[in-house]
């Protein structure tokens, strides 16, 4: 049976619904990721509001509210590596299909010789395989960067504003570390855990401030 090829009138409409259908499942992923990033904002003042509410309440509370910010940092990286995916084809299309139609230079054609990959290959290979373009480690890295390290100082700030304050307001370094105490843990435990996340939280928001290579040069831009 003979294959019908598509005339370039032909290939540029399914290109163009395509691209539409792409940027909007794009939308939708970036959309979840703001929805992630919402409960955490809520859920950081929801355990400030409540750590501070009752002088009762003991400082622990904190590290509940850490785990569930860190809960919630893992799953906006898992949802951050699908918007990543598809934003690539959005990118993709916007380089060379777009961008072509701008300049009033439609290049649907493959390159010449030393003139690089064909990018209609390219996200042909990527829609029949899909995959990931950033590690699960390096989508939490860049999250942290952009929200998560400033939730985490405030909940980091408001546990050691509570061992300050609870059960009664500390009047030298030694009551302190006596009241960051936790049943049988004494308190220098809870400040070296502290100090500890909050290296590991300089140090993820360092590794997602790097560049990664040439996708990354409109945050370059804009710095």
């Amino acid at each position: 049976m003979e294959q019908h090829r598509l005339t370039r009138s032909e290939e540029i409409t399914a290109l163009s619904h395509y691209y539409r259908a792409e940027v909007q499942r794009s939308l939708a992923w970036r959309d979840r990721l703001d929805r992630t990033t919402n409960w955490a904002v809520a859920g950081t003042a929801a355990f400030l509001g409540f750590g501070f509410s009752h002088p009762d309440i003991h400082h622990l509370f904190f590290l509940f509210g850490l785990t569930i910010i860190y809960i919630l940092l893992f799953v906006e990286s898992r949802r951050f590596r699908f918007y990543d995916a598809y934003e690539y084809r959005v990118r993709l299309l916007n380089q060379h299909f777009i961008y072509s139609v701008l300049t009033e230079r439609v290049l649907l054609d493959d390159p010449k010789p030393g003139e690089g990959v064909c990018w209609r290959a390219e996200l042909a290979s990527d829609i029949r395989y899909p995959e990931y373009k950033v590690s699960f480690r390096r989508a939490m890295c860049q999250r942290v960067y952009a929200n998560y390290i400033y939730l985490f100082l405030v909940l980091v700030a408001g546990w050691l504003m509570k061992i300050l304050v609870h059960p009664q307001s500390a009047q030298s370094w030694a009551q302190y570390v006596e009241q960051a105490a936790i049943s049988g843990f004494p308190g220098e435990a809870t400040l070296v855990f502290l100090l500890a996340f909050l290296l590991h939280l300089f140090y993820l928001a360092s590794l997602g401030r790097q560049d990664s290579g040439g996708r990354d040069i409109v945050y370059r831009i804009r710095k």
